[in-house]
């Protein structure tokens, strides 16, 4: 998991990936009394059937600098094990696809300076990311802004970043670039309810393919005589993104809890266009403890390149990058397919200062499109705890 993601995300990916955004979560609460805050999480995310494994652990500082600013300092350290597929299809309608075997690490920081300006509150931020075969710097601005008595904040932002990507049949590192762009409003209906709603746009240019994902073409060596090979994937080296999310929370006092419920919708030049919505319910038990039930469905259509193999196709496949086409990919994230996830999260404050935290989720995702083999898509479970202190 990154230290920072964007708002609304692009399609569901297995390895982490940086991605910096102005996202309302990310920035530092605005309070009147200095504090510290140190926190650390731990998390493990298993798929079935010797798949990717995650453990990640994450560590937080955070420092008021006075009552108008804020420095907050995050690290996060990946180790990454399993196997994934390659792209090659299964020799049989229900068999296993060709699996490769993943061993990295990541290590990740991310520093963000925020301080208060009159109706305005300004956060600078800059993240590095690092594996053996990718190197991700970032910088972003964010604002927010409030108006009508703070019952309604404005929230605008940029973030870049520039990644050195190291590509197995090339010589030289590859160069990938990225800007995000958002706008959103929040509002406040009274006391119980409030609305956000969030515009992002996002662009991508230079190495955007995945070094490591293949696909295959039969092809005639030689008269009578034909094999299956398989050629590194080409993606378009540009790719534009637009997102727009809108997020209800509502409180009731009756049942002491409170929903919160999202819908996000994402098309990209890729040809990929999505739908996610999601719900959590915070019932507070007691005075100290809170339950969190959620859900979250996301499906997408497949990007226009996506291909199970090339057979069939007028493609001339070369392990070269050809940026003005033609573009393939046998990459199953790119297929037409839906994702479920759903878990709870305990929360727990035992004493003024201190807070603990332990969530479960299920992660299962499946093909919608009627050819690319089920045991392409991944089955997950995913652990979390973490505790905070703040004094």
């Amino acid at each position: 998991m990154p230290p920072a993601r964007l708002c609304s995300p692009s399609p569901p990916l297995s390895a982490p990936t940086l991605v910096l955004a102005g996202c309302l979560l990310l920035l530092p609460p605005r309070s009147g009394r200095a504090e510290t805050v140190v926190a650390y999480k731990y998390q493990d995310y298993a798929e079935k059937g010797g798949r990717i494994a995650v453990e990640a652990q994450y560590g937080m500082v955070e420092q008021s600098l006075g009552t108008d600013a804020k420095l907050k300092l995050t690290g996060v350290v990946d180790a990454i094990a399993g196997a994934t597929p390659t792209g090659q299809p299964a020799e049989t309608p229900d068999g296993e696809v060709p699996l490769a075997q993943l061993d990295d690490r990541r290590k990740a920081w991310t520093a963000d300076l925020s301080r208060q300006f009159g109706r305005t509150h300004i956060t600078l931020g800059a993240a590095n990311s690092r594996e053996s075969d990718y190197v991700s710097t970032g910088l972003s601005l964010n604002t927010l802004t409030d108006f009508r008595d703070k019952n309604t904040t404005l929230l605008a932002g940029i973030a870049g970043t520039r990644d050195d990507v190291s590509v197995f049949y090339q010589s030289e590192r590859a160069d990938k670039r990225t800007f995000d762009a958002i706008v959103g409003l929040s509002q406040l209906f009274g006391p119980k309810t409030s609305l956000s709603l969030n515009l992002a746009f996002g662009r991508s240019s230079g190495y955007l393919s995945d070094p490591y994902k293949i696909i295959q073409k039969t092809v005639e060596i030689a008269p009578g005589l034909s094999l299956p090979l398989t050629f590194a994937e080409n993606r378009p080296d540009e790719r534009e993104k637009w997102i727009g999310t809108a997020t209800l929370n509502r409180t009731s006092e009756r049942f002491r809890g409170s929903l919160e419920a999202g819908y996000r919708l994402y098309h990209d030049t890729f040809g990929t266009t999505s739908h996610t919505l999601s719900a959590s319910w915070f019932q507070r038990l007691g005075a100290r403890l809170i339950v969190a039930p959620s859900l979250r469905y996301y499906q997408q259509t497949a990007a226009d390149f996506y291909h199970l193999t090339l057979d069939g196709t007028e493609i001339e496949p070369d392990n070269r990058p050809r940026p003005d086409g033609p573009f393939y990919s046998a990459d199953y994230r790119l297929a037409k397919l839906r994702t479920w996830t759903y878990g709870v999260k305990l929360v727990w404050t035992p004493r003024n200062g201190i807070q603990l935290d332990a969530a479960y989720e299920r992660y299962e995702m499946t093909g919608r499109d009627g050819i690319t083999f089920a045991s392409a898509f991944p089955k997950a479970d995913i652990l979390t705890a973490g505790v905070r202190v703040t004094w």
